[in-house]
Parts: structure tokens; C-alpha cells; sequence
């Protein structure tokens, strides 16, 4: 399970496994409280090596936790900011940042696209951007390959 924390990703980065990690006070799942459990090692897209991201265990549920900067979706290495910036991009231009991969746009472009149609319907007359802003506001994640519309879990 992955608890969502706010954290300056820049220093995660520069303080590797010093880096301090506020303990959330108590289990999503049961309540209990939790213990420290090592380290897990993940990839944002703004750098090139992997960090530690920080587990927790509930000894009581027996559920492994990790901690994620909540500037990130789960099981995405680009920020939402990144996503965000790349979509108003595309729409207002019709160009891809040379900065990202293009592959990788294209990907959040045609997955928003198909999200709009299930969730938003086809008569949904905004632009792309505010039906990523209106998906957010559901709780849906608008680039994602789960095609749900409300809570994706997380």
C-alpha cells in the first residue's frame, strides 16, 4: 500500500537515505501504529538514478507501507506538474516538449483521450486540460491505463 507524503523531492534526491521522513501516525489500514521497514528503491523521471523511498510495516495487519512524494501518481516516475504542463502543451501548440520523451507524451495524450470519453462522455464540449482538471476532481487519475472513472486506489 502506498501512503502519499509531501516532500521536497529535491532534497530526497540530494540526502539519499538521510533524507528525514515524517512516520505517519497510525496505519491507513487498521490504525495501529507502524514500525520502520528499510528501504525501497524507485525512479523519478527527473533524475537519472533510482532513490529510497522509505517502507513501513503494520505489525498488527501485517501490511507493508511506502511512502511517495504525493507530487507523483502511483506507478508514475513524471510529476503531475510534468503531465499537467506537457497536456496544456500539446493543446494550445500541437508541439511535444523536446525535454521528455515523445513516446511517453503520446502515451498521457491518448490515454486522456480515451478517459474523456468514458468518464466525461462524448458530448463533453471542454478542452482537453479541463477534462484533465474535472478527472482529477473525481479522484481519477487522467492519464492512467485503468479505466475507471472514480477512486483508482492508491
Amino acid at each position: 500500500m502506498v501512503i502519499f507524503v509531501k516532500i521536497d523531492v529535491n532534497q530526497l534526491i540530494l540526502q539519499g537515505k538521510d533524507f528525514f521522513w515524517d512516520k505517519p501516525s497510525s496505519c491507513p489500514e487498521c490504525g495501529e501504529r507502524l514500525w520502520w521497514h528499510g528501504f525501497v528503491l524507485a525512479y523519478l523521471a527527473c533524475i537519472a538514478e533510482a532513490v529510497f523511498f522509505r517502507r513501513l510495516r503494520c505489525p498488527y495487519c501485517h501490511r507493508i507501507h511506502r511512502l511517495r512524494p504525493e507530487s507523483h501518481w502511483q506507478r508514475f516516475q513524471s510529476s503531475i506538474t510534468t503531465i499537467e504542463q506537457t497536456i496544456k502543451l500539446r493543446e494550445q501548440t500541437g508541439l511535444w516538449r523536446q525535454d521528455l520523451p515523445r513516446p511517453r507524451q503520446r502515451q498521457w495524450w491518448h490515454r486522456l483521450g480515451k478517459k474523456v470519453k468514458l468518464c466525461l462522455g462524448l458530448s463533453f464540449s471542454g478542452t482537453l486540460i479541463d477534462a484533465f482538471m474535472q478527472l482529477i476532481t473525481a479522484s481519477a487519475i487522467p492519464v492512467s491505463n485503468v479505466m475507471q472513472c472514480g477512486d483508482q486506489g492508491g
